[in-house]
């Protein structure tokens, strides 16, 4: 049975008995998910107090420290006054068995007995079965793969690489020919002191030019522009995803976390050719799982000996200054890609996919 001290309210909050399916969770655990987050060490001491309370009343046999769904790092403790997820799992291991659950592709590669690697957003869309895990879902996993307009890019929350990335391509040439939409205005974050601090004077001179927020054709400032998993905002039978060859993925990271989140995973699902901003490695990981990223055609693999982002993201602009040069020579290529494309689908879809990405929890 999976327990849990948090009070769950919010009706777009996923049910965490998905972890009760995997053989490493079959017994009374304590789920820690976002309780975890914020803590200073001397939030923590309360916290623990009641951790140890009710593990010895409900006879708990392990502790699962749910770190999955957003970019995080597990030794992050940014002043001593803070206290990281690997301290937290130190301290409960004296209590009963303790393991932190993440997302970080990198302990695919480092498989650790009491640090799990569990991919939960290419997971639960793989499983094509959302609506089982939150409350209300209208998702739907497939759309046309006739394409015909050559790319898109949807930005929506202000991480500095979208903004970044948006003072790059505001006046191409080529971008009214494509879906790009950034829905917040990046007014307010510049004005605060984390927005200015990634950015040289010059470049914010430039971010200042850029006039946000920007919609899609169908899209306006009164549309209820969904995120994440809410109530069907998954579906990629929509016009943009109906229609576009290339999707240009800003990923939720770059620098403060490793996590790939629904961006990547629905341009598995509309047969989409993915250039990927993220972090580095992150192309050559969903290789590693069987998904085809297209290497021949995306040169991801020279963008990656770039440790700089704002170098890396550069040579990706390039890459799409290039090639939308040639807009219809994109959908030809893509039309070329079909077999291959219909091939991800189904490899993303399949068991022995679900099979290597939870492999951890089934030990």
């Amino acid at each position: 049975m999976i327990h849990s001290i948090e009070k769950r309210t919010d009706t777009d909050e996923p049910s965490i008995q998905h972890y009760a399916e995997f053989k490493k969770f079959q017994t009374d655990v304590l789920h820690l998910g976002y309780i975890l987050d914020g803590l200073t060490i001397f939030s923590w001491l309360d916290l623990l107090i009641e951790i140890v309370n009710y593990v010895h009343k409900n006879n708990i046999k392990l502790i699962l420290l749910d770190r999955t769904g957003e970019p995080r790092i597990l030794d992050y403790q940014p002043t001593t006054n803070d206290i990281s997820t690997l301290k937290i799992q130190e301290h409960l291991s004296r209590i009963c068995e303790t393991v932190i659950v993440t997302d970080d592709w990198t302990y695919f590669y480092k498989p650790q007995s009491h640090i799990l690697f569990f991919p939960y957003n290419l997971w639960i869309q793989s499983t094509r079965n959302i609506s089982k895990y939150y409350v209300y879902q209208d998702t739907v996993y497939d759309t046309t793969i006739d394409k015909t307009k050559p790319l898109m890019c949807l930005n929506r929350n202000l991480q500095w690489h979208r903004i970044y990335l948006l003072s790059l391509v505001y006046d191409a040439p080529w971008l009214p020919l494509v879906d790009f939409s950034f829905i917040l205005s990046i007014d307010e974050k510049m004005k605060t002191r984390e927005g200015q601090a990634f950015f040289t004077y010059e470049e914010g001179a430039v971010i200042e030019k850029v006039s946000t927020p920007i919609y899609l054709d169908y899209e306006n400032a009164d549309c209820d522009i969904r995120v994440g998993y809410s109530n069907g905002a998954s579906n990629v039978n929509t016009p943009v995803y109906a229609r576009c060859a290339v999707n240009l993925i800003t990923e939720t990271s770059v620098d403060e976390g490793i996590v790939l989140t629904e961006k990547i995973t629905k341009a598995i699902l509309a047969y989409q050719i993915p250039i990927l901003i993220s972090n580095t490695g992150a192309s050559q990981f969903l290789e590693d799982i069987g998904i085809d990223m297209f290497s021949d055609y995306v040169p991801w693999k020279t963008w990656y000996r770039y440790t700089n982002d704002k170098i890396r993201i550069q040579k990706i602009v390039r890459f799409v200054n290039k090639i939308m040069r040639h807009p219809d020579r994109i959908l030809l290529t893509h039309r070329s890609f079909h077999q291959r494309l219909i091939k991800n689908k189904e490899t993303f879809h399949s068991k022995d996919f679900a099979r290597l990405i939870t492999k951890q929890l089934d030990i």
